[in-house]
């Protein structure tokens, strides 16, 4: 009796450790570095699911709004973004944009697309 619960308790352990293993792997992969589309090549097409082309705002994304920084959300709360949100304004250029926001915007234009927010 004691043999068969040693050997279950043993099973168990090993399975434990593998289950541990594989969250810590799990865990570490979640925090890698994040892709960014600027460095993807320029003849790649980013295509949605409805078929809307979306490669120009893909490659226009600064590398600053695909990382998440708590500072920079909480200045951006303070640039209208409640008033963005729920659309308040007749025209988006009355709304406080920081550089990051008109740089974007900018280069999406210069691509030919015309961005939600200007139609």
């Amino acid at each position: 009796m004691s043999v068969s619960r040693r050997f279950t308790r043993g099973i168990a352990q090993r399975l434990m450790l593998v289950l541990l293993a594989g969250l810590l792997w799990l865990g570490s992969s979640l925090f890698a570095a994040p892709a960014y589309a600027a460095d993807a090549p320029d003849s790649k097409r980013y295509i949605a699911a409805d078929g809307t082309d979306l490669t120009a705002m893909a490659q226009c994304l600064p590398k600053e709004l695909s990382k998440g920084n708590l500072s920079r959300a909480l200045q951006e709360s303070k640039n209208d973004f409640l008033e963005k949100v729920f659309d308040v304004k007749d025209n988006y250029d009355d709304y406080k944009l920081d550089e990051t926001e008109i740089a974007y915007l900018a280069c999406v234009e210069s691509k030919g697309v015309i961005p939600q927010v200007k139609r």
